[in-house]
């Protein structure tokens, strides 16, 4: 039985040491999920997939927004560009899944675009008084590329990418080791996920290591979790930990490994990029919500050309069989206590240092959250 909708003021308060925490509607109400559509994913950066995958003209792929259709594709000059994925005409779906064309042709009545949008022929159109084809191109979304990922928003006055995001290509630099290498290798994709739960708790699990002791003893003895720091910026939170122990519950690998450390990047409103210790990696990861209670995750994997090794393949393996097991199993289980009669929000524990104990970066988001919904 869905509940009332209550007439109080968010409560989440700018200080983190006395604010509360998101009430339990924002994780179980359709209308909030309708006002996050409008307030939160209409204007702001979220993945689309893999540079490499988009290699040569024409190739494209499809992706869906809260029921925004949407294809990214490679143009004639090298450039991504993305439109809304719907034709002109009538508003059939123009392109489906993956792959390379060199015109962009809707199946319906045969509309056809060049890979940069403009409407090249309309059958009949001709025979249509004051039809103009330049007023009927495909209905545009801005598009950016960050090392090796393509970015895209739905508003086309947001600020660039690198403008919100600003030092977060010198932070990943930092850790993550021949980067540009690794980028050059086509995606190795992340198979989506479905969880029962809202995308809000995904993502207060995943922006705080105050759970990771009880919860995940196998990264806690891949880690030093005495040297983890988060870090706030304006729009994104910094996560990273030493790692010391090569051979450790999680997996091994070689201590000339070049990567050292355990890192994410959370970015707002709901992706993630994480580098993880050993061989050279890099991982970009999507938080898409379907409903309320429904979330997809899926990703793609950065990695050194030619064949994984042996520390590769048992990082693949914890990551998908151990860590993420253990947080969908957490996700889901919040899910259902928000939805019980007796839930009420609680507290941040944020101490005086943000480190693994701390979940200032909780805060942070469902700050966010709050001031972006406030008012509507």
């Amino acid at each position: 039985m869905a509940q009332p909708m209550e007439t109080t003021s968010i409560a989440v308060g700018p200080d983190p040491a006395t604010a509360s925490r998101l009430p339990a509607r924002f994780y179980l109400d359709a209308s909030i999920l309708e006002l996050e559509k409008r307030k939160v994913f209409a204007n702001t950066w979220q993945l689309a997939g893999h540079a490499a995958d988009l290699a040569t003209p024409g190739c494209y792929q499809v992706a869906n927004l809260l029921g925004d259709q949407l294809v990214l594709i490679r143009g004639d000059d090298g450039v991504i560009r993305g439109f809304h994925n719907i034709c002109r005409h009538r508003g059939h779906e123009l392109l489906k899944g993956a792959g390379c064309t060199r015109r962009i042709t809707c199946p319906y009545h045969a509309w056809t675009y060049d890979l940069d949008g403009k409407l090249l022929h309309a059958r009949n159109s001709e025979h249509v008084a004051s039809f103009r084809p330049e007023d009927h191109a495909l209905k545009p979304i801005r598009v950016e590329e960050f090392l090796g990922l393509v970015m895209f928003n739905l508003d086309l006055d947001a600020p660039a990418f690198q403008e919100q995001f600003a030092d977060l290509e010198d932070e990943v630099r930092q850790y993550v080791p021949r980067l540009d290498e690794l980028a050059a290798v086509p995606s190795s994709a992340r198979d989506a996920t479905t969880l029962k739960c809202n995308w809000k708790v995904l993502l207060d699990n995943c922006i705080e290591c105050y759970h990771c002791t009880p919860a995940h003893p196998a990264f806690v003895d891949l880690v030093d979790l005495e040297t983890y720091r988060i870090t706030c910026h304006e729009a994104h939170t910094t996560h990273a930990v030493e790692s010391l122990n090569t051979d450790n519950a999680a997996y091994a690998y070689d201590p000339n490994d070049e990567s050292r450390h355990a890192v994410f990047w959370h970015l707002w409103p709901n992706v993630t990029f994480g580098v993880f210790p050993g061989r050279p990696n890099f991982g970009a990861f999507a938080f898409d919500p379907i409903a309320p209670a429904l979330t997809r995750t899926r990703g793609v994997s950065f990695r050194l050309p030619g064949p994984k090794t042996e520390s590769e393949l048992a990082r693949e393996q914890y990551s998908s069989e151990v860590l993420w097991p253990e947080d969908l199993s957490l996700c889901e289980s919040v899910q259902r206590g928000i939805a019980s009669s007796a839930f009420e929000p609680g507290r941040f524990f944020v101490g005086d240092i943000a480190d693994g104990e701390s979940e200032i970066a909780t805060h942070f988001f469902q700050r966010r959250v709050a001031v972006a919904l406030a008012g509507a």
